[in-house]
């Protein structure tokens, strides 16, 4: 194992963690599209937030509520430390996680630690993480369950970012044959498999061919929430006069996912939500709109830096509170009761 890239993608890893604590790294004209919807209150009911039972399960697995941490870190001593509170914190919330990129640990064996929460998240569903640009760089199906035997996980996501990519003064600038190594990552793999967007959203042609693969899940990711290309920007100030066109490209995550919903519509595929879904309120939106799941990085993320532990206890408790609240006052005690509100969701007409 090369002992430079280990240093570089150490390196990386907290130069990435180090912008989004610091940095504004939002996407600044384009929002994740909830705001365009509304939810008309019914204010005589007559339940309590406590009455509301927001379980669910997840490949086999029950969880308190349809909520998961997206996979943000690993591979430093940093990222171990996030982890491992992610990981303690979801376990007492029973909530979904995932780690970061296993890159790192793949290609240095000694980096695996730094990943290592199960232990810690005993018995929730717990997502192993790659992403496709390996795949385009020589990994197979060997890779992908070798990322999730290591840490003993539930599945595996992969990420596909090609957007980050480009920009990324490291990143992989050839991503060949996409489509086919995925196809066969998937079809070979003995694991359940999530397809991860970055931030950018799928197109409807993309979910089209997604659909036709025997995956467990698609995580739309979506703008309007963390931008990648925003924070490759910070790392590599000589990309400065980059468009704000092209540095904010994307699709809105409410539209994403109403298109998600349409194309996998009869299918056992599950959809995940996320990309700027940092409130109770706009997760129930999204559940509305015909999410399985909700899930969130960076505002776990900065709970975790503003307050450790405690941090991210308050906010996750919080976040759970409001989408109580909310089902409350549209008076529904379980999660599937709230499809048949969705007459109560409306799209606001544009002035």
């Amino acid at each position: 194992m090369d002992q430079n890239f280990s240093s570089n993608t150490t390196s990386r890893k907290d130069e990435h963690l180090k912008i989004c604590i610091e940095k504004d790294v939002k996407y600044e004209s384009v929002a994740s599209g909830f705001d365009n919807y509304t939810i008309r209150p019914n204010i005589l009911t007559e339940i309590s937030p406590d009455d509301i039972d927001l379980s669910t399960t997840l490949l086999g697995k029950s969880m308190d509520a349809p909520l998961l941490i997206a996979g943000m870190t690993g591979g430093s001593e940093k990222g171990k430390e996030i982890n491992k509170i992610i990981a303690k914190v979801c376990d007492e919330f029973n909530i979904g996680m995932g780690v970061g990129s296993q890159r790192a640990a793949i290609e240095n064996p000694a980096l695996t630690d730094s990943f290592l929460v199960r232990d810690s998240a005993v018995n929730i569903p717990l997502f192993a993480n790659l992403g496709i640009a390996q795949f385009s760089s020589g990994y197979s199906v060997k890779e992908a369950e070798k990322a999730v035997e290591m840490i003993n996980a539930d599945g595996l996501t992969i990420h596909i970012n090609p957007l980050q990519e480009f920009i990324q003064h490291d990143g992989h600038k050839r991503l060949m044959n996409i489509q086919q190594n995925l196809k066969d990552v998937v079809s070979g793999c003995k694991y359940p498999i999530i397809v991860k967007s970055v931030g950018t959203g799928f197109s409807k042609e993309d979910m089209k061919y997604l659909s036709s693969l025997n995956i467990a899940a698609i995580d739309i990711a979506g703008a309007g929430g963390t931008n990648w290309k925003k924070i490759e920007m910070y790392r590599n100030p000589s990309l400065s006069d980059l468009s704000s066109s092209l540095i904010n490209w994307g699709i809105p995550t409410a539209d994403c996912l109403v298109n998600a919903v349409d194309v996998f519509a009869g299918s056992s595929k599950k959809i995940i939500a996320s990309g700027g879904i940092w409130n109770g309120m706009d997760a129930v939106k999204a559940l509305m709109l015909g999410a399985d799941y909700v899930a969130f990085a960076l505002p776990a993320l900065l709970a975790i830096s503003k307050d450790s532990e405690a941090g991210l206890r308050k906010f996750i408790h919080n976040y759970i509170l409001e989408m109580k609240i909310v089902l409350t006052m549209l008076g529904v005690t379980k999660l599937e009761e709230l499809r048949k509100k969705k007459n109560l969701l409306m799209r606001k007409i544009p002035h």
